[in-house]
Order: C-alpha cells, then sequence, then structure tokens
C-alpha cells in the first residue's frame, strides 16, 4: 500500500521548473479535458491516452506508482462491467450488448484518465509548495485554509491507518478468521478515537502557538516565462478539445 504523502513531490519531471501556482492551473486544466474529452469515436479515446501519458511524462510520475494506480483503477471501475446486463435490458434506451459495454468503458476510462492526472499533479508538487501555490492563486483565505487544511489531514489520516495496520501486524491480531471479523468489526471506534486524540493534541498545540487564519503569507511570487507559456499551453488544449467535442 502507497501512503498519501508517497505521491507528494515523487515525480522530477519538467513540472518542477514551474511555480506551485502555474502547477496546479496547469493540472487543473488539464483535468477538465480529460472531463470534457468526447469518448464515442477513437479518435477522442486516443486523445484522452495521449494528454494522460503526456501529463504523466511531463511530471515524472514514477513507472512504478503508475502501475500502482493502474492496478487502483482496475479494482475501483472493473466491477461496473457486471452491471452491463441490466443495461442492456434497460427500457427505452434501446441498447445492445456493444452499446451496454461501453457505458461502463467511458465511465472507466474517464475516471482512470482523472485518477491518472490529478496523482501526476501531485507528484509535480511537494506538499509545502501546495500551501504557496494556493495562496498566490488569489482564492479567498477561507478557501485556502480549508483546501490546505483537508489535504493535510488527509494525508494524518492516511498515515494512521497505515500506523494501526502495521501495529495489529506486529501483535499477531490478523491471525484467524474470527480475528480478522473481530478486527474489522471494532477498527472503525480504535481508528476515530486515535484520530479524535491527535486532533485535540494538534487543535491544543496551535492555540499555544498562537497560529490564527492570518497566519498564512500574502507574498506573492512573480511567474515566470515558462509559468505563461505552460498556462497558455493547457488553456489551448483545453480549447482544442472542447472544439473536438463540439464537432466530432
Amino acid at each position: 500500500m502507497t501512503s498519501f504523502l508517497d505521491f507528494w513531490g515523487c515525480g522530477k519531471g519538467h513540472l518542477r521548473k514551474l511555480s506551485p501556482a502555474a502547477r496546479l492551473v496547469s493540472g487543473a486544466v488539464i483535468l477538465g479535458c480529460c472531463l470534457l474529452v468526447p469518448l464515442h469515436k477513437a479518435i477522442g479515446f486516443s486523445l484522452l491516452v495521449l494528454i494522460v501519458m503526456g501529463w504523466q511524462y511531463l511530471s515524472g510520475l514514477p513507472f512504478r506508482i503508475a502501475v500502482k494506480l493502474l492496478i487502483y483503477s482496475s479494482i475501483l471501475f472493473l466491477p461496473l462491467f457486471l452491471l452491463v446486463p441490466w443495461i442492456s435490458q434497460t427500457e427505452g434506451m434501446n441498447c445492445s450488448w456493444t452499446g451496454a459495454l461501453l457505458v461502463p468503458l467511458h465511465i472507466g476510462a474517464r475516471g482512470t484518465a482523472c485518477i491518472f492526472v490529478c496523482i501526476s499533479t501531485i507528484a509535480g508538487l511537494e506538499l509545502s509548495e501546495f500551501d504557496h501555490g494556493l495562496v498566490s492563486l488569489h482564492l479567498p483565505q477561507t478557501v485556502v485554509v480549508l483546501i490546505s487544511q483537508i489535504i493535510h489531514h488527509t494525508a494524518l489520516l492516511s498515515d494512521e491507518s497505515q500506523r494501526i495496520g502495521r501495529a495489529l501486524r506486529v501483535r499477531n491480531v490478523l491471525s484467524g478468521f474470527v480475528a480478522r471479523i473481530w478486527v474489522l468489526h471494532s477498527i472503525p471506534v480504535i481508528w476515530i478515537l486515535r484520530n479524535m486524540n491527535r486532533a485535540e493534541r494538534v487543535a491544543a498545540a496551535m492555540e499555544l502557538r498562537g497560529l490564527e487564519l492570518a497566519s498564512y503569507s500574502t507574498e506573492q511570487p512573480r511567474w515566470t516565462w515558462q509559468d505563461v507559456l505552460a498556462t497558455v499551453l493547457a488553456v489551448l488544449l483545453f480549447t482544442a478539445v472542447l472544439v473536438v467535442r463540439m464537432f466530432l
């Protein structure tokens, strides 16, 4: 299992040359391309694959993580194909088996593309750079703090889950079918209590240090020509995908 923190900054591609804000904006635009690209024609599917592979190359996402993401996406979306018999029999759709197969295929392809784009964007950013990038986008301060806290606490919860799993394995709690059922029944309570205690300690530490909403830096780094060029190219790609969707 890969920790959520392991994704951050694991890529060493060309995206590192851009400012954090430009990386975030470009990643959001590329994600929009994946959501808009039409998949009912082969050219649209090919365009989606090229966009994902190009963004993965630019971010320098390691091959081992890409393989894990592919396995995760397969586990997540392949069960959708079990719904094909019911899709083909839906009244009013006049859907053949071929058309029914395209429904989960399109959902899986678009979902996998979005996963790869998001993780590739994360791979090109350090967790600390993510905060600076958000601040540089001139978003409302409350939105910046909310998004930042969601990301940071997701990382903490992910690590906490892994620590609980390691502790259970060290104590050999997971041996035996009955023990595993008991653990599955008890793990939500253990997980919630541990994270509640951690949240209380973090809140006490923040209050002791006097951390407030205004503690975020308002300094805005200037965009370089590389940042502007990357953003313009991403927007042009989004426009091209929009045109393809309108006329394909």
